[in-house]
């Protein structure tokens, strides 16, 4: 063999190309060579010239080396990480050499392999490469027929059903940019969200025409056309609805590929809404690169396949819908297997149903899952994985060995973020870690450090030379994420907003101009290389998977008459993840408060999971030196009636209104009798 050629592949070593998908998954069975008495490759090199036996105990010698230092250093966890960093880099350049960065073509290029490969499974209709693909061109026509063109923001507001798809795939297929929004966001919020993305153009799901209707004068007073699109084609009397006939006007041939070639770094394929850090939801720019790069780097690092059927019920308006799920399918060439939303009664039915392998999941699918009682469904579905984030350690565990699912693939990362974490499973080694990166790949790149904060003030703690201190092993601190920038996961920020974007910067962190990016997570890192999630710094916090802001939260009770000033924070409740709200409230002098009211009024006006759980009122606030709200305290003493001043009463939605909390309801939650 000539230096010019490429080495075989050893004799038991398999490149398989997986059913359905374009990526190839190189296993060995063996090691890259084979190893004989009278072939040895060592042989061959003149200093290393011994006898057969000899070379025997030296690579027995160096197995059992190697063997060692995996066990140390955990390079075998490494090396699935680095591998798919190379395969998802060589990918990246492939496309970018051939102009086809943008991430349809990652769609093309199944419909063309592909054609009537099922795409999405919903409720027992499916929907071929094909079928998706003449739909969406039909509608791609529609929006070039009212001005729709290549660089323009199309605000969606959809649920979960393949009408998404048809609309998300046809504004890409002109080269127009999706903003998705949550569906659960309705007045100022939903107004907002419009706002700040720079559309002329708002499509949504008649099943939102209830929340979008009293939005619709002041959205066409800014000049901004509103069309329903979804499942059903009611008669609406503020806007009108693109139907089936309307469509069927328009031809479904091959859309021209000249809106989507040639894309560069740093073009959005997408808008994706998060509540940051404060204030209300913010568009943050998720390019094709980072669609691209997070399709493959799942796909890869989780293990899924284009033989598998991926469930997810996660909303398509998050990045856990349309990355970690839809791009991953696409990706792989697997079947999406779509629910309309979480359903804890029949998440194992449809599992079955299906015919699914994969599922994806946030925390608290898992933990709802687990505390149903025994059904005989769970025991009769295929899926040999789970992935996603948020699973809590003390469920990790229990959910595998009820639930038979082998694999449990845990992630971390933000939709804006310049990178990601893993942790696939399948042993109690490692379990409840959001992420993993041992000593190989912490030297090779080098990108995360976590960092001292001052508990107090949320800040960095710098040294007297004005830098940052990196935590040590198992201390607590918050996350960073190194900012390279030019790459392609470059942080791009939120859309349209550089002021939100530079409070997600930290400079000056180890190196005079350097730059990383905040996670705003207090996370920890074992010498073993596993990264445990702590909790998220400053005014967000997580409840039913979803980010609130608590600035949003306290503009609202604000101004509800008779409230002087409101706190709001995150709360620790036992037996629930993530952390529920809370509010520490001053009324005004004299003023008392209706408890219904209070609650139809910020019903009206913040999303479900955004809603106080618990009140807590206050003679006056807590304030720092410079006059900032303080929530450390009120956070620690959370609902723990021991710790809460005395003379300072707590309550707690039930039902349409807020009763007083006491020891009973404290004791019933404690002890999981209570559930919120």
């Amino acid at each position: 063999m000539s230096l010019g050629q490429n080495p075989p592949l050893a004799q038991n070593s398999t490149v398989t190309k997986y059913q359905n998908s374009d990526e190839e998954h190189v296993s060995f069975s063996s090691p890259p060579f084979h190893l004989s008495s009278s072939h040895s490759p060592l042989q061959h090199i003149p200093l290393l010239n011994m006898d057969a036996a000899t070379v025997a105990k030296v690579a027995a010698a160096g197995i059992l080396g190697s063997m060692y230092i995996d066990s140390k250093l955990l390079i075998s966890r490494d090396w699935t990480q680095i591998r798919a960093a190379i395969l998802m880099q060589s990918y990246h350049f492939m496309r970018k050499f051939k102009g086809k960065l943008n991430y349809f073509y990652r769609f093309k290029e199944k419909l063309e392999a592909h054609p009537d490969k099922i795409f999405v499974i919903f409720e027992n209709e499916s929907w071929t490469y094909k079928d998706m693909d003449r739909a969406s061109s039909r509608i791609a026509r529609w929006f070039q027929s009212k001005g729709i063109k290549k660089g323009d923001v199309v605000c969606m507001m959809h649920q979960n059903h393949p009408s998404l798809f048809v609309a998300q795939f046809g504004l890409m297929k002109i080269g127009a940019i999706p903003a998705l929004i949550n569906n659960q966001l309705t007045d100022a919020a939903l107004i907002h969200c419009v706002k700040v993305a720079k559309s002329n153009f708002f499509l949504f799901d008649p099943v939102y025409a209830g929340a979008v209707q009293p939005c619709v004068k002041e959205l066409s007073d800014l000049g901004i056309e509103i069309w329903g699109y979804g499942e059903h084609e009611p008669s609406m009397p503020f806007a009108e609805t693109v139907t089936k006939d309307t469509l069927a006007r328009f031809s479904d041939a091959e859309i021209s590929e000249e809106y989507i070639e040639n894309a560069q770094y740093g073009e959005p394929a997408m808008l994706i809404y998060t509540s940051g850090t404060t204030g209300l939801p913010k568009p943050a720019i998720v390019e094709h690169t980072r669609m691209n790069f997070g399709g493959m780097s799942y796909m890869n690092i989780h293990g899924v396949h284009g033989t598998d059927r991926v469930y997810c019920c996660l909303p398509l308006y998050h990045s856990s819908g349309q990355i970690v799920a839809t791009a991953v399918a696409i990706q792989s060439g697997a079947t999406l297997v779509l629910g309309r939303k979480f359903s804890v009664t029949k998440f194992w039915e449809e599992c079955i149903r299906y015919d699914v392998t994969v599922m994806v999941y946030i925390g608290e699918i898992c933990r709802y899952l687990l505390s149903q009682p025994f059904n005989s469904a769970e025991n009769k579905h295929r899926v040999r994985m789970a992935y996603g984030n948020g699973m809590r350690p003390d469920v990790w565990n229990r959910f595998r060995d009820r639930f038979g699912v082998g694999k449990i693939s845990e992630f971390y990362g933000a939709t804006e973020g310049p990178s990601s974490l893993f942790n696939p499973n399948t042993n109690e080694f490692g379990s409840g870690a959001v992420g993993f990166r041992g000593y190989l790949t912490r030297t090779l790149t080098g990108e995360l450090k976590i960092i001292k904060i001052d508990p107090i003030s949320e800040e960095p703690v710098r040294d007297k030379h004005g830098y940052c201190i990196e935590c040590a092993y198992d201390e607590p601190g918050e996350l960073l994420v190194l900012i390279k920038m030019g790459g392609p996961l470059e942080f791009k920020g939120y859309y349209k907003n550089e002021q939100a974007t530079n409070k997600k910067i930290l400079t000056h962190v180890f190196a005079k101009g350097d730059a990383y990016f905040r996670t705003g997570d207090l996370l920890k890192l074992t010498k073993d290389g596993f990264f445990i999630f702590g909790d998220r710094v400053g005014d967000t916090f997580r409840w039913k998977g979803e980010n609130v802001s608590t600035a949003e939260v306290a503009q609202v009770l604000g101004v509800y008459p008779g409230v002087a000033e409101a706190n709001v924070y995150g709360t620790e409740v036992p037996n629930h993840d993530g952390r529920a709200g809370m509010a520490a409230i001053v009324m005004q002098d004299g003023a008392s408060i209706d408890f219904k009211d209070f609650f139809r009024f910020v019903q009206q006006r913040l999303p479900k999971y955004a809603i106080p759980l618990f009140l807590r009122f206050v003679p006056a606030m807590e304030m720092t030196g410079t006059f900032k709200q303080r929530k450390v305290e009120y956070r620690n003493q959370g609902i723990d009636l021991a710790k809460v001043t005395p003379g300072e009463p707590v309550y707690w939605l039930v039902g349409d209104t807020y009763i007083p909390f006491e020891k009973e309801a404290s004791d019933q939650i404690t002890t999981g009798k209570a559930k919120l």
